[in-house]
């Protein structure tokens, strides 16, 4: 019988850590609450943090709700700290109203001794969703470094919750000045030389980190390094620039986080920057290899990458350049003509050209080795003159006609082509013969013996009329 009793005691006492141990995993079994976050960015990391925790008075059917602040968020939503302004707290400590959710979210966010996240879920490549899982009741802020910003909560009666992501995005536009009207658009057209004007509008949105504009240009654009302007900000101050990236790109500008974090951003939820910059389009646009010369038009491109690794689409611009070709014969020929020596001069001013080889020549970059301020046709075929402005007007000036031709009187003018196809007949007149009226051999002497003879004859008649009498 005390044998039995022993063993009942025993299995009581068993009974006993068995009901604390269901206990205890019933409490932990209060984690079953879940958020989802629809249309998720592959590659960025969203975090939760627990803002407020929620007792029920009965988990499997609630009636009374209470909230309290959460340990780690006392120090934000009391005193003077940043999220007191949008709580209100009763006597007792609970929770009874928030003010303004969407401000209460930002500040949130942006307060610099908030707790680490109670969880943290990094998407994907191919995935739309993050998922928060295991959760216990509470009230919720979501946030990414794309800007996401979402408060919501979690209880008994709403376990799984799922919050649509608006996907805000930065994004970006560029343009291209086309100097002939001032106007901006996707291209323009510019002589080798010239300087070209970029305008770029990046977009920032509410909430949006590690925002960074990135511009690449092909060969044929030189970068005028200290050009970077953006309309109403200050370089160092709100934005930095690095003139030589490692990757690849011409520049990047980085925008302060702290100075983000500042921004108003109003009813938009977005603010807008105009980024201005130069370039000059140099002799890489005109290029000669084997198969002979050919124009290269010139790209600026530029986007802008913000979260943990997100870009916007790329947007980019294009800068062409021309040519046109001088037809050089004398009237009557269909042939080419040699050796009549030209200038090439735009606005009265002689544009210095170098040579490519006998048949071509393009506009120089400005001051550039070996330029010269002529061009000489040649019998093989026409000129062609590479990287000019098809919305400049050119001249030609013939300054040495070849020999035994008429010099060109004036200047001829010179309508460039945007389709590349202007060619230019210069014709020459050959030079006439003096009139002449031949030489007088020895007629001269015979007429003038003729005379004498005949004076010597009256003479000689007058003095024997004379002697007779």
């Amino acid at each position: 019988m005390k044998k039995f009793s022993k063993i009942m005691a025993l299995l009581l006492a068993m009974v006993m850590v068995l009901g604390l141990t269901v206990s205890a995993m019933a409490a932990e079994g209060d984690k079953n609450d879940s958020i989802t976050v629809n249309n998720a960015k592959a590659g960025e990391t969203y975090d939760l943090y627990k803002l407020f925790d929620l007792k029920v008075n009965d988990e499997t059917n609630p009636t009374a709700y209470s909230y309290t602040i959460n340990e780690g968020w006392t120090a934000f939503f009391t005193g003077t700290g940043a999220g007191a302004a949008y709580i209100t707290v009763n006597e007792q400590g609970y929770v009874t109203a928030i003010s303004d959710a969407a401000a209460l979210a930002k500040a949130a966010a942006a307060w610099a001794n908030k707790p680490a996240a109670t969880k943290s879920v990094t998407v994907a490549e191919g995935e739309t969703t993050a998922v928060f899982s295991d959760l216990p009741d509470g009230y919720w802020l979501i946030t990414s470094t794309l800007g996401t910003l979402a408060m919501t909560e979690t209880t008994p009666d709403a376990s799984a919750v799922t919050v649509n992501e608006k996907n805000p995005e930065d994004t970006i536009t560029k343009e291209v000045q086309e100097d002939s009207s001032s106007a901006w658009g996707e291209e323009n057209d510019a002589q080798i030389g010239d300087t070209v004007n970029f305008r770029s509008t990046v977009k920032i949105v509410k909430g949006t980190r590690n925002v960074v504009v990135h511009d690449k240009m092909t060969s044929g654009l030189t970068f005028t390094a200290g050009s970077i302007a953006i309309e109403g900000l200050t370089a160092g101050t709100e934005y930095t620039v690095n003139e030589s990236p490692a990757d690849g790109d011409t520049f990047d500008i980085t925008f302060d986080q702290e100075w983000i974090d500042g921004l108003d951003f109003g009813n938009d939820g977005y603010k807008e920057y105009v980024i201005t910059y130069t370039a000059v389009l140099n002799e890489n646009a005109v290029v000669k290899g084997d198969d002979g010369v050919a124009i290269v038009d010139q790209n600026n491109k530029t986007k802008v990458s913000f979260g943990d690794g997100t870009s916007s689409t790329e947007d980019s611009t294009t800068t062409e350049t021309h040519k046109f070709s001088v037809y050089k014969h004398a009237t009557g020929s269909t042939d080419n003509l040699a050796d009549a020596v030209f200038s090439l001069k735009k606005g009265g001013t002689v544009v210095k050209l170098i040579k490519l080889d006998d048949n071509n020549y393009r506009v120089a970059n400005g001051e550039e080795a070996g330029a010269v301020e002529t061009f000489i046709t040649v019998a093989s075929g026409d000129i062609v003159i590479w990287g000019v402005d098809a919305d400049d007007d050119y001249t030609l000036e013939e300054i040495t006609p070849p020999d035994g031709y008429n010099k060109l009187e004036g200047e001829k003018d010179v309508t460039v082509d945007a389709g590349n196809g202007t060619r230019i007949d210069v014709e020459n007149k050959a030079g006439s013969e003096l009139p002449s009226t031949g030489g007088i051999g020895t007629t001269i002497f015979y007429i003038v013996g003729a005379i004498l003879v005949l004076g010597a004859g009256i003479a000689l008649i007058t003095k024997k009329r004379m002697s007779s009498m």
